[in-house]
């Protein structure tokens, strides 16, 4: 089994997890790796801003009783490593790392101190989204979603196969999409490096202006004519409504008339 290193680079603990989006929906969907208690787990961070919060985050915002998920997420990490039979991730003492896994992780000042923030690998959201494991996550502060409660949904088991083999997003065309269009957002000019720093360069997510799951086949994708590159707000914004996805144009052009008023 190769043996990868755990790095730091950036302030951004991490390894080389070269787990594709395919290989994440098998094993959501396989209780002898993703068993109900990790769904659980991975779901709480599912629903932050961003896919990523403290363990303390967690506790306090869901009135959970005080623990610590790091028992979960090493039990989870080995699963993982045990169903791929791939790679094992080594510390630089020769330990085993497993959080890195799912997750990538940073103290919050990039030093040694504060709380140890989590956020759920880009792949892995890709999967639980193309899976509709989840209710889509709100991000909001809004009371009424606030008191909603947390559950876990299982998709039916045709369903799943229907997506795994006909929604599989290609990280090629995520790469090519952020080259030609850069880092800034298409859609309000939002630049994530401009206002957080390091932390915030090279981020940005990526939108298929037409959803996949409207072509109900595999299709040729051209990143530059088909994919725009758009910040969190925005690209929620596009997927608020699944039977009401805004064309860019549209998007921008709320902006506009909101910030008219």
């Amino acid at each position: 089994m190769e043996q990868r290193m755990f790095t730091c680079e950036n302030g951004i603990y991490s390894a080389d997890i070269d787990i594709t989006v395919d290989e994440w929906k098998e094993m959501l969907i396989n209780p002898e790796v993703f068993d109900e208690e990790s769904k659980d787990m991975i779901h709480y961070w599912y629903n932050q801003p961003d896919y990523q919060a403290s363990n303390k985050e967690i506790i306090t915002k869901y009135n959970l009783p005080k623990s610590n998920f790091n028992f979960d997420v090493m039990h989870l990490g080995r699963r993982i490593v045990k169903y791929l039979n791939r790679f094992e991730v080594k510390n630089e003492k020769g330990g085993n790392s497993f959080f890195v896994i799912p997750f990538e992780g940073w103290y919050e000042n990039f030093k040694t101190s504060g709380y140890f923030i989590w956020k759920l690998r880009d792949e892995l959201v890709e999967a639980i989204e193309e899976l509709e494991l989840f209710d889509p996550p709100s991000h909001s502060i809004n009371e009424d979603y606030e008191s909603l409660d947390i559950t876990t949904k299982t998709s039916d088991g045709k369903v799943t196969v229907r997506y795994t083999t006909q929604y599989e997003r290609n990280p090629r065309n995520r790469r090519l999409a952020i080259k030609l269009h850069g880092t800034k957002c298409q859609i309000c000019d939002f630049d994530f490096e401009k206002v957080y720093g390091i932390r915030g360069k090279g981020f940005i997510e990526v939108h298929h202006i037409k959803p996949l799951a409207e072509n109900q086949k595999e299709v040729v994708i051209d990143p530059e004519k088909d994919l725009i590159c758009v910040c969190s707000n925005c690209h929620r914004m596009f997927h608020r409504r699944k039977d009401e996805v805004p064309t860019p144009e549209e998007l921008k052009k709320s902006i506009q008339i909101s910030n008219e008023k």
